[in-house]
């Protein structure tokens, strides 16, 4: 796509004392693109050495309006490139999508967590350039959903399916590609940020079942005595889509989630072929609520599992039978966790991993993805998705740190998927 020159021409700008005509033009490219792809945007013709504030507007799926601005000093050739430090502003440091990612819900009354993300039709983020107060330029950039570049989405529902989730295919069905069954954690259902992150991998050609194990329609309200097979289930479902690779077939999950991707990559070796646990535990925690089930069954018996009390502890520490038996999993294995985590120690339970793993000689590609600014959503919101500091409250971690490793995994993520 071609960039965009906005041209705002004659508007008055006072630098250094003196009125002059501002002769500004900003530039994007792309000017519309994929919601996980960056743009490069710079604004021209103002006065040398002008400071300059650059300011992000949108709104978001749930009508909320978000804003971020950075001051920038222009060069002595009247230039300013979002590439470049600023002097001030929504983030520190040389960021191009710094912008886009440190916007925040304007308003006090808003308890907007996150920006919303559309499922359907994209959204514009607006780019405004102003020196002294006065607005000099402007510029719009498209932010497309996986839908608007062709991905088409099926609803799957229990009993008719029997599971319950959403394929996301991509445009060209022609070829066979490895595909991904996603899912989330504790908080059940189908989380939004699941359905973004698999329809982004149909938009780079890898088909995607978006699953929900537990508190949807037709599935057991709580996290208790999980059936595995009801994932192996959703594994041949994935399988028979037009486009899907059967040789190549990946399980993704986040936090208990990645408890199950491990289970499901150990117990469903000749199933899986390949495991993405962000921020997993390394062994079967307890159900939630405590149930005195485990949270997960194998041929109708619970797997054995840590005791409540015992949650967060090194695997050295809890029952050895409750312990994923990870050396058993086929294919590339990749790991995330965030140094500050506040909801478990997800490095402490990577590291029990990767030494298990060494242990047990597994020659299949493992990466441990370790961000040590990032706490419990290390590598869990979709890139480029503006959050709050009230987000990581619980889960910990900074902005920069979860933003850093969110668009850093899903670049890792996407190679990973290409080299299969």
């Amino acid at each position: 796509m071609l960039a965009i020159v906005l041209v705002a021409a004659g508007l008055a700008a006072c630098t250094g004392g003196d009125e002059a005509a501002v002769d500004a033009s900003m530039s994007v490219s792309p000017s519309t693109a994929l919601l996980d792809a960056p743009v490069i945007a710079s604004v021209g013709g103002l006065p040398a050495g002008a400071r300059t504030t650059v300011t992000a507007t949108a709104t978001d799926a749930g009508g909320t309006e978000w804003s971020a601005s950075a001051d920038f000093q222009a060069t002595s050739a009247g230039t300013v490139s979002l590439e470049q430090p600023p002097v001030a502003g929504s983030y520190t440091g040389a960021n191009p999508m710094g912008l886009f990612q440190f916007m925040a819900p304007m308003g006090s009354d808003t308890n907007d967590l996150g920006f919303e993300q559309p499922t359907s039709r994209g959204y514009e983020v607006t780019l405004q350039a102003t020196v002294n107060g006065e607005v000099v330029t402007s510029a719009r950039v498209r932010r497309q959903t996986a839908g608007e570049v062709g991905v088409a989405s099926k609803e799957l529902r229990v009993p008719a399916d029997g599971v319950h989730g959403t394929v996301f295919l991509p445009a060209d069905k022609t070829a066979k590609r490895p595909a991904v069954l996603i899912f989330g954690g504790s908080e059940g259902g189908v989380f939004p940020t699941v359905s973004v992150e698999a329809s982004l991998l149909a938009a780079h050609g890898y088909p995607a079942l978006a699953l929900a194990y537990f508190k949807a329609p037709g599935l057991p309200d709580t996290l208790s005595a999980i059936p595995l097979e009801y994932f192996s289930r959703a594994l041949a479902v994935l399988r028979a889509q037009p486009g899907v690779d059967p040789r190549h077939v990946l399980v993704m999950g986040t936090s208990r989630g990645g408890e199950a991707a491990l289970l499901l990559g150990s117990y469903f070796p000749q199933l899986v072929n390949g495991v993405v646990a962000l921020v997993p535990g390394s062994y079967v925690n307890s159900a939630i609520p405590a149930t005195g089930r485990s949270p997960w069954t194998l041929r109708g018996r619970d797997l054995p599992y840590a005791d409540a009390a015992k949650s967060g502890a090194p695997a050295a520490a809890v029952d050895p039978r409750a312990i994923i038996p990870v050396e058993r999993i086929r294919g590339p294995i990749m790991l995330s966790c965030g140094g500050r985590d506040l909801l478990w120690p997800s490095c402490t339970y990577v590291d029990d991993i990767t030494r298990r793993l060494s242990a047990g000689g597994v020659s299949s590609t493992v990466t441990a993805l370790r961000y040590p600014d990032a706490g419990h959503y290390a590598g869990t919101v979709p890139p480029y998705t503006s959050i709050t500091d009230d987000a990581l409250t619980t889960a910990g971690g900074t902005l920069t740190g979860t933003q850093t490793a969110s668009v850093d995994l899903h670049r890792k993520l996407l190679a990973l998927l290409a080299s299969q």
